[in-house]
């Protein structure tokens, strides 16, 4: 992967903030998370995915051959093996705890007329304290902006904190680039999960034979979406794949 070490001298010709450091890649993407599910949901079902949207899932039974789930309006699936890839609501199903949820939040502002101290093509931008904070464009000129974390899974639900920690996120930003004004159009918040050691849980649990995890906690989903389905796969054919050393459960 191409990339750039930027030290505080780099930083300071290429943007308006200071930082000791940081590491320029040049292979990235960034993409709209929510018409890209679509469109892979899409794009399965004309190759035989059936999708049940809104379908709550009441029970799990497991059995020597397979395992069957129970609907909310009491309907059954009947199947050989089932996937969790159901993020921060699977610990549910399991006995030991591994991730800690958090309060997340971000906001959106109005279209922008200049990025003057984004540097030449303002790059995605993750500031890796804790709590994280980034930020990153939209095509029609926006810019969208995450991170002020609170340790509680629900307290993004609270108005008055939603409003503060959205004002922290813009005051943030102020900081980094003096020079671009903002208005904000939208602000929101949601749950995150993180695990000690950063990394997703991918792979079988011993209270669920029939079961496979697909659990991408840490920010990075998308990306260890796409190392899960390669890694269940190779166990759904009985491959050896030395990766899943990686994720387990027990590691």
């Amino acid at each position: 992967m191409r990339g750039e070490f930027l030290d505080r001298q780099d930083i300071a010709r290429q943007f308006s903030f200071r930082r000791p450091a940081a590491l320029l890649s040049q292979l990235a993407g960034e993409v709209d998370a929510y018409r890209l599910t679509h469109k892979l949901l899409r794009e399965a079902g004309t190759r035989g995915l059936e999708v049940y949207d809104r379908t709550e899932v009441s029970g799990i039974d497991t059995g020597n051959d397979g395992v069957e789930l129970t609907t909310g309006d009491g309907f059954r699936i009947r199947a050989r093996k089932v996937v969790f890839a159901t993020g921060y609501e699977t610990p549910e199903y399991l006995d030991q705890k591994i991730v800690k949820l958090k309060s997340t939040f971000a906001l959106a502002t109005s279209v922008v007329h200049g990025f003057d101290g984004w540097g030449e093509d303002q790059c995605l931008i993750w500031e890796t304290a804790h709590p994280y904070f980034y930020l990153r464009t939209t095509s029609e000129g926006r810019i969208i902006m995450g991170g002020a974390d609170r340790p509680f899974a629900t307290a993004h639900n609270q108005d008055e904190l939603l409003s503060r920690q959205s004002e922290r996120l813009r005051s943030q930003f102020t900081k980094l680039f003096p020079r671009i004004p903002i208005d904000v159009d939208w602000r929101w918040g949601g749950t995150f999960g993180e695990t000690k050691d950063g990394l997703p849980y991918i792979g079988t649990a011993s209270q669920f034979p029939h079961g496979y995890f697909a659990l991408g906690y840490g920010g990075n989903g998308i990306t260890f979406s796409l190392i899960a389905a390669g890694l269940l796969l190779d166990l759904f054919l009985e491959r050896r794949n030395p990766d899943l050393e990686i994720f387990r459960f027990d590691r």
